[in-house]
């Protein structure tokens, strides 16, 4: 008997397993697979809007994000809504504003029905400004006067924000909104004229002669840029600073106008073009002998000797040449939030003081035009620039006279 029972139930078993093993092959004759649905949603997305836009939100819900952007342009064309919004803001994160906006500068004229709609708060941002947008910039009059005057620029909206911080911090800083330093009214330039690169490890470089004519008509000696991403920079009558930027590195790049000198180490191109046995500058002397000292103290009006602690700094590191500062405190020149002493507040106005020293960024362009044998606007750009007093320039229309 019980041998029995085995029999019949081993028989149960058996057909149970067959059983199943049947509902498991219709289950998969019954659905279809999941290659076979994408090839179908691919295949509606050619010509179908909603599904080009389902798979541009799959691809971006994998991290495919090139082939999102791509989905999305495509949805666009097909009518999606707001899939071309999807698209600009999805470019900026792969690319950056700046090749955004050269690729949404060529859509408004292919295809002028995709962006009509488009937000002007997003063109600004990418900074194809709008015709109806309202430039809301004051100038800054300094209380003591305009000894030197900057015109700000800028070619984004979130440049155009930073420089508004800027510019009230400055007003609130008890040293700075003393110097008889002005700005302008802020200059709007579209980014793709300029050109401002975004390299975030190295120097923001412009298309800097895309302001060829503001330069030339305008009564300021130093252009203050505020645009691109990356490193910041002063040369040439050029403050150039990212489209972030904190005040701490406007007065850094402010004190090079002034001809203060970076005190920690540079490159070896930087150096090599810096750094020459015997140089004094405001706040740097390169070599410590007696005579170069007594220069330094006769040039910036030093009397007193125990304001001098001469410093080793790593300025001229790269070409094997020692460099000193003045003093032994930190400063901006070094370390960007530290406080300015004393000695490079004196400093820093005596040269403003006598600001016709300084190179107005006129007499930059200038030398671009001579570059290009364009005599008759080296001329005008020459003059421009001796009308502020500038002695080279006085110098260079005396001998073409």
């Amino acid at each position: 008997m019980p041998k029995l029972i085995l029999t019949k139930l081993s028989q149960f078993l058996k057909k149970s397993r067959l059983a199943g093993f049947f509902v498991f092959l219709c289950l998969l004759g019954c659905q279809p697979s999941s290659s076979t649905t994408e090839q179908k949603l691919l295949a509606k997305a050619q010509t179908d809007a909603v599904a080009a836009r389902t798979v541009a939100q799959q691809r971006l819900a994998s991290n495919e994000l090139e082939a999102s952007l791509q989905w999305w342009r495509h949805a666009a064309k097909l009518g999606a809504s707001d899939a071309f919004l999807h698209a600009i803001q999805l470019q900026q994160r792969l690319e950056g504003p700046l090749a955004t906006a050269h690729w949404l500068q060529q859509q408004l004229v292919e295809q002028p029905q995709l962006t009509a709609d488009l937000p002007n708060s997003i063109l600004s941002e990418l900074g194809l400004w709008p015709e109806s947008s309202g430039n809301m910039s004051v100038a800054w009059q300094s209380p003591t006067g305009c000894r030197l005057t900057l015109q700000p620029v800028v070619t984004q909206a979130e440049g155009e924000r930073s420089w508004h911080s800027l510019q009230q911090a400055w007003q609130a800083d008890p040293q700075l909104a003393s110097l008889p330093v002005c700005f302008k009214p802020l200059l709007r330039i579209t980014s793709t004229v300029l050109n401002c690169s975004e390299a975030l490890a190295s120097r923001i470089h412009c298309d800097y002669q895309a302001l060829s004519d503001a330069v030339l008509a305008g009564d300021f000696q130093q252009l203050l840029v505020v645009a691109g991403r990356g490193i910041a920079s002063y040369n040439n009558g050029i403050v150039q600073l990212p489209a972030q930027a904190n005040l701490a590195l406007l007065r850094h790049e402010f004190l090079h106008i002034a001809g203060f000198l970076d005190e920690y180490a540079l490159s070896a191109i930087s150096a090599r073009e810096v750094c020459r046995a015997g140089r004094i500058a405001p706040n740097l002397l390169i070599g410590n002998s007696p005579e170069l000292v007594t220069r330094y103290q006769q040039q910036y009006a030093i009397n007193n000797l125990t304001d001098l602690t001469l410093t080793p700094v790593d300025t001229c590191r790269a070409v094997n040449m020692q460099a000193y500062r003045p003093i032994a405190a930190l400063n901006p020149m070094r370390h960007l939030e530290a406080a300015l002493p004393p000695l490079y507040w004196q400093l820093l106005q005596q040269q403003l003081a006598q600001s016709e020293q300084l190179m107005p960024v006129q007499y930059y362009f200038a030398f671009l035009a001579r570059q290009q044998q364009a005599w008759q606007h080296w001329q005008r750009y020459m003059q421009a620039a001796a009308a502020f007093g500038y002695p080279a320039a006085i110098a260079a229309l005396q001998v073409e006279g």
